[in-house]
C-alpha cells in the first residue's frame, strides 16, 4: 500500500501504541470497564424521589446528579409530588420506556411501590432502596425478592430520636408533667406517617411524665408550621415544648415562641440536621435535632446502583443512613453542634 492509506494506517497503528502505552498507568479497576484505561461503562439511571419540593429532597436531587456526573453516568429524576399512584405510575413508564440500566426508588409509601420493583427487577433492571423502607417492615433488609440493596432513614429510628430530645428538653426545663405541643409531616408520606407514630408510641411507653397536649400536621411546610404553633401555643399556654420533625419547621416555630415571649420558657425539639438548624441550636433558639444525612444517603445509593447497572461489586448492600453514615447518636445539641458538618 502507497500513499494516503499507508500514512493513515501508520497513524492509526501509533496511537494505538500510545494509547496501550498510556493504559498501563491508569487505574481503571473501580470502573467496571472491560479493560486498564477504558472509560467506564454510560448507564443511566431512574432517580424516583417523594416530594420535589422539600429541601431536604433537592439536596438528594443534588447530590444524585453530582454523583451521576462524577462516574460518568446520566440520571433522570422522577418526582411523585408525595402522591402514590403518581409514583407507580412514573415506575411503570420508566420500565415501559426500556431506556434506564438501573431504579433508585426512594418510596412515597413503600408497600405500594412494591409490586413496580418486582416488575423491574423481572425486567432485569437493579433497584435500589433509598431513604423510605421498601415494604411493611422499618428495616434495611430488602423486603422484595432480588433488591440489589437498600441505603434508609429509618422513620423508626428518627421518631424514637425525636422522642429522646423531648425528653431530655423535658429534663432540662425540670418539668414533670412536661407539657408538649407536635408538629408532624403529610401522613400520607410513610416516612412521616411512621415517625409520628414512632413518637408518640415512645413518648407514652418509654417517657410517661411526657404529655402531648395538641398536635397538628404542618406537613413539612414553615408557613403552615407557624401558623399551627401559633394557634396551639394559644390554647395550651403552659406548654413546655414545641416538637417539630422538621428543620424548618422548627425555625419557623422559634420564631413564633420569640414573639410571644415565651423563648427559654419553651424549648423546641427537631429532627433534619438542617444546617440553619444546627447553627440555631449553637445560639440557644433550638434544643436539639436529629440527624438525616440525604447528601450521604443518595450519594451511596446512587453509587450502588451505577455499579449494580455495570454488575460490579458492591462491598456494603444494607446501610442505615442515620447511624451509619451520621454521628454516633444521630442528636445534635448543643454540646457537639459546632463539631457537625450539615448536609443540607
Amino acid at each position: 500500500m502507497h500513499g494516503p492509506v499507508a500514512r493513515a494506517l501508520g497513524l492509526i497503528a501509533a496511537a494505538a501504541l500510545v494509547l496501550a502505552a498510556c493504559g498501563g498507568d491508569d487505574d481503571a479497576s473501580s470502573s467496571g470497564a472491560g479493560g486498564s484505561g477504558d472509560a467506564p461503562k454510560k448507564v443511566n439511571i431512574a432517580h424516583f424521589v417523594a416530594i420535589q419540593a422539600n429541601p431536604l429532597e433537592q439536596v438528594v436531587i443534588a447530590e444524585s446528579r453530582r454523583t451521576a456526573a462524577a462516574m460518568n453516568a446520566n440520571v433522570t429524576i422522577f418526582d411523585s409530588n408525595n402522591d402514590v399512584q403518581r409514583e407507580i405510575s412514573n415506575c411503570n413508564d420508566a420500565i415501559a420506556s426500556q431506556k434506564y440500566d438501573a431504579f433508585v426508588l426512594k418510596a412515597v409509601s413503600g408497600p405500594p411501590l412494591m409490586s413496580c420493583a418486582r416488575q423491574a427487577i423481572s425486567a432485569g433492571i437493579p433497584v435500589v432502596v433509598q431513604g423510605t423502607a421498601l415494604g411493611p417492615k422499618q428495616t434495611t433488609e430488602p423486603q422484595v425478592k432480588g433488591i440489589t440493596g437498600s441505603v434508609v432513614t429509618l422513620s423508626t429510628t428518627n421518631g424514637t430520636q425525636l422522642a429522646d430530645e423531648t425528653d431530655a428538653a423535658c429534663k432540662q426545663l425540670k418539668k414533670d408533667p412536661c407539657k408538649v405541643v407536635y408538629l408532624f409531616g403529610p401522613t400520607t408520606f410513610d416516612y412521616a406517617a411512621i415517625v409520628r407514630k414512632t413518637y408518640l408510641g415512645v413518648v407514652k411507653e418509654k417517657y410517661p411524665h411526657i404529655q402531648v397536649v395538641g398536635q397538628e400536621a404542618a406537613n413539612f411546610d414553615p408557613d403552615l408550621a407557624a401558623t399551627k404553633v401559633r394557634q396551639l401555643l394559644q390554647v395550651h399556654k403552659d406548654t413546655n415544648v414545641v416538637a417539630n420533625d422538621c428543620d424548618p419547621c422548627s425555625l419557623a416555630s422559634a420564631k413564633v415562641v420569640e414573639d410571644i415571649g415565651r423563648k427559654g420558657d419553651i424549648l423546641l425539639v427537631s429532627s433534619g440536621g438542617q444546617g440553619a438548624a444546627v447553627k440555631a441550636i449553637e445560639a440557644g433558639d433550638l434544643f436539639a435535632t436529629a440527624v438525616i444525612m440525604p447528601a450521604s444517603e443518595s450519594r451511596t445509593a446512587v453509587e450502588m446502583a451505577i455499579k449494580a447497572a455495570r454488575k460490579e461489586p458492591i462491598s456494603d448492600t444494607t446501610v442505615d443512613a442515620s447511624k451509619d453514615l451520621g454521628p454516633s447518636g444521630g442528636i445534635i445539641t448543643k454540646a457537639n453542634a459546632a463539631d457537625f458538618k450539615a448536609e443540607w
